[in-house]
């Protein structure tokens, strides 16, 4: 109801599960015919956190009516005595965000996580992967012959953990979990996208403003809201980092950001494919239109950009919503026109 009339694009729902008991599972079998089959859960978070049991639960429960849950993987406990740690050593700047969350928090809840879903017998996504360790536990429960599935974003690709260091409070613009990491991780998410390993490029879209939302966090990085915005650059900066540079083609692209989401939340080929009778939901790129981004002339109502100056090597033109012109010349020309997607079973292909 809030969305309806207000949203200018075509939206759906995942649902989150902080808590499993009789009831909760009555409103899975009401979700799916509500057309709403994926899911998210926590293993950090104390509020939203759930155990391993009630994982599995969630896993199964979800699985048999044909949804998929994803999973945001980094050890709570673990997190919670990282930031305890570097409270004691008196370190509270947003340079100890990445310290008190390092690759063996993500590491350890990955594998879980998998362990969780073969237990359960279902497949699994993995959301906003950030490490080597991560996909090297992806890649071992592949080789045993698992089914899983994994996202990553564009700040694990294209920013590292040398932006909590900036001066004065600027580093908490960059505050999300999991952290930005090092270099090497980085290079390792690139490695993996080049070999189709990741399965779709999500943002984790957060857009909290910096002021006054983030500087709620002064004194106190575990403070800091986290997230970053970024879901209005994500196909640029693919664009421009993956294919423009040489690293991935223009079809990569397109299974990344398109068809594979469609096929994993249940809406292929409604969307995710240009064929009759698909929805014509279509975005078309300039690649000529090199620019620089920046906060001052993004759409998205938040008063900073985390890729602030990088380099664009296109531009969104053009956005068809249901075959009709939303977005000319750059410029959103029909608004209010989203609906509400009512999606069917996750499609796997692995």
């Amino acid at each position: 109801d809030r969305a309806d009339g207000r949203a200018s694009c075509h939206y759906g729902f995942h649902m989150t599960i902080k808590y499993w008991d009789p009831r909760i599972g009555a409103e899975v079998r009401e979700m799916t015919t509500a057309g709403i089959t994926s899911y998210k859960i926590y293993m950090a978070y104390a509020p939203m956190r759930v155990s391993d049991a009630v994982a599995c639960k969630v896993v199964r429960a979800v699985g048999e009516e044909g949804g998929v849950v994803g999973c945001h993987c980094e050890n709570g406990d673990l997190v919670d005595c990282g930031i305890a740690a570097m409270h004691a050593a008196g370190r509270f700047a947003p340079e100890a965000h990445p310290a008190s969350r390092p690759a063996a928090v993500e590491g350890e809840a990955v594998n879980r996580w998998l362990a969780i879903s073969e237990s359960a017998g279902y497949p699994v996504n993995i959301v906003h992967l950030s490490t080597r360790r991560g996909m090297e536990a992806v890649r071992s429960a592949r080789l045993r012959g698992q089914s899983c599935y994994v996202e990553s974003c564009p700040q694990y690709l294209l920013l590292d953990e040398s932006r909590y260091r900036l001066p004065g409070f600027e580093g908490a613009k960059y505050v999300c979990a999991p952290p930005l990491r090092p270099l090497s991780d980085q290079e390792a998410l690139w490695e993996a996208l080049e070999d189709l390993e990741v399965d779709t490029i999500g943002t984790d879209h957060c857009s909290f403003r910096f002021d006054p939302v983030k500087k709620l966090g002064e004194g106190d990085f575990a403070a800091i809201p986290g997230g970053v915005p970024g879901v209005e650059h994500r196909a640029e900066l693919l664009y421009t980092y993956g294919v423009a540079a040489g690293r991935l083609s223009a079809h990569q692209m397109m299974r990344l950001l398109s068809e594979q989401p469609a096929r994993l939340f249940g809406m292929y080929p409604q969307k995710g494919a240009l064929a009759v009778g698909s929805d014509g939901d279509i975005t078309i790129l300039d690649p000529g239109a090199s620019h620089f981004i920046t906060a001052a002339e993004q759409y998205q109502n938040v008063d900073y950009t985390p890729y602030e100056g990088m380099e664009s090597r296109c531009r969104v033109d053009t956005v068809l919503l249901s075959g009709e012109v939303a977005v000319e010349n750059g410029r959103v020309v029909r608004e209010n026109r989203g609906r509400y997607v009512r999606r069917g079973p996750a499609q796997f292909w692995r």
